[in-house]
């Protein structure tokens, strides 16, 4: 599990804040390509009932294209989908990446998926050259041991230059919703707590797709 949603926060930003203007009819369909590039990173915390733990999300993302149609301050998608490598979680401990694969059965569920649904900001932010955070809301289907949840994600987007845009936030999330058993060690001595937490610090270039 990763910080999932923190990427499609900022792709929707990235995206949606090209030419973004206050209508309220959708623009037809457009193509985009988006990257995820250095130095983003992305990891979860949880803690324990003796201690905390992190562990990095090491996946490595290929560009990808996606539709979107964008009507003021808000914006749908389609094919917006991030799939996350679950043995790509590292815990910086043998024993915990063990457990932690084995409670996200990543035998049988390999990928954990993120598909971006519909995104709202403020597209004033977006307007010139200002370099400002500013709030961003995002509908997203997540997708984990073949289990998909609807959330609503907050996060802070910026402009940082031309097509490119820095995202940053944090979402707790308990893994009983998805079916996930919490870890234990230690004959059951040590134990995951349900609730655990993503953090994601990344960015996004964006790029037209001509066709």
């Amino acid at each position: 599990m990763k910080n999932f949603w923190f990427c499609f926060l900022l792709i929707a930003v990235g995206i949606v804040g090209q030419g973004a203007v206050l209508v309220t009819n959708f623009r037809p369909p457009e193509k985009k390509r988006y990257s995820i590039v250095k130095p983003s990173r992305l990891y979860l915390q949880g803690t324990t009932n003796v201690n905390t733990f992190a562990c990095d999300c090491e996946d490595q993302f290929i560009s990808q294209e996606l539709q979107v149609e964008s009507g003021g301050a808000v914006s749908k998608f389609r094919n917006a989908r991030l799939s996350m490598t679950t043995r790509k979680f590292n815990c910086k401990n043998a024993k915990m990446d063990r457990d932690m694969h084995k409670a996200l059965q990543a035998d049988t569920y390999p990928k954990i998926r993120i598909d971006l649904q519909e995104a709202r900001y403020n597209p004033e932010h977006l307007k010139g050259a200002g370099t400002a955070w500013f709030d961003v809301d995002a509908k997203v289907q997540i997708t984990i041991t073949g289990v998909t949840k609807e959330r609503h994600i907050k996060a802070q987007a910026r402009k940082i230059i031309q097509n490119q845009f820095a995202l940053k936030g944090s979402e707790s999330l308990q893994m009983s919703e998805f079916g996930i058993d919490p870890p234990e060690a230690l004959f059951g001595m040590i134990k995951v707590n349900d609730l655990i937490a993503f953090h994601f610090d990344l960015v996004i270039q964006i790029e037209d797709v001509v066709n």
